[in-house]
């Protein structure tokens, strides 16, 4: 009895985390680049090796790990000059105080110094270095990456992509870092960049919601285990122990 309980309360907790995602997709339904998450959970159970006390074998339930889905948002059409989005695999390769970070939000703009910065003041990485441009001359990127101005080749951008499936982990700011530092960035060779165009979030509302009611039922079914088991119990302390 008193175990069914402890299982209950696993489940709540698991069903608690679910909702701290779920709640993370749908604020970030109008972000530019977002990837929703999801929450694996996984129960085990630790046998005794005695027949007799089997009924008693430790049971676990615990979150197990979250996961990014990487697919591919909606492009939007904006037609502002700066703007790109990767059509494909790959990622941009951005430059921040804590190193080199991975985004698929291509809401670009110049800084004072002429560089080609994201939304957030972190500098675009191209293949040779960092992407400098003339504030006031019409920029063309191609669909390759190359970066076109005056006529003149001012750089590539740095398309970096990673070993599927994705280990990466979440940086703020819609920037990724890989999981494990023994996996390094390679180039991407299956990609379009388009200009004009922004990736939209690639979290919908109603799905989120479904998921949101579906966690919160299950949770209310937990809650009432409970109540149900400590009434029980209750009754076999209190009741059944004055026979």
């Amino acid at each position: 009895m008193i175990q069914g309980i402890k299982i209950a309360v696993q489940g709540m907790t698991v069903l608690q985390q679910k909702q701290d995602q779920i709640a993370n997709n749908l604020a970030n339904v109008n972000t530019t680049g977002f990837k929703s998450s999801s929450l694996f959970a996984k129960s085990y159970e630790k046998y005794l090796s005695d027949e007799k006390l089997r009924p008693y074998a430790n049971r676990e339930i615990k979150a197990d790990e979250v996961f990014i889905d990487f697919s591919e948002g909606t492009m939007k059409k904006t037609d502002a000059p700066l703007d790109l989005t990767i059509k494909g695999s790959g990622f941009f390769s951005v430059m921040t105080a804590s190193g080199i970070k991975y985004t698929r939000n291509g809401n670009f703009s110049i800084d004072p110094n002429g560089y080609l910065i994201t939304n957030t003041g972190n500098k675009v990485l191209g293949k040779k270095g960092f992407i400098k441009l003339e504030s006031d001359a019409p920029v063309r990127f191609n669909t390759d990456g190359t970066v076109v101005q005056n006529g003149n080749d001012m750089g590539t951008l740095r398309i970096s992509d990673f070993k599927k499936p994705y280990r990466m982990l979440r940086e703020g700011s819609s920037l990724f870092a890989p999981k494990q530092p023994n996996n390094p960035a390679i180039v991407s060779s299956g990609f379009i960049v388009k200009q004009g165009y922004l990736e939209g979030s690639n979290s919908g509302s109603v799905k989120n919601m479904v998921e949101m009611i579906t966690a919160y039922r299950n949770y209310e079914a937990d809650q009432k285990a409970i109540q149900s088991q400590d009434e029980t119990l209750d009754k076999a302390v209190n009741s059944v122990g004055k026979l």
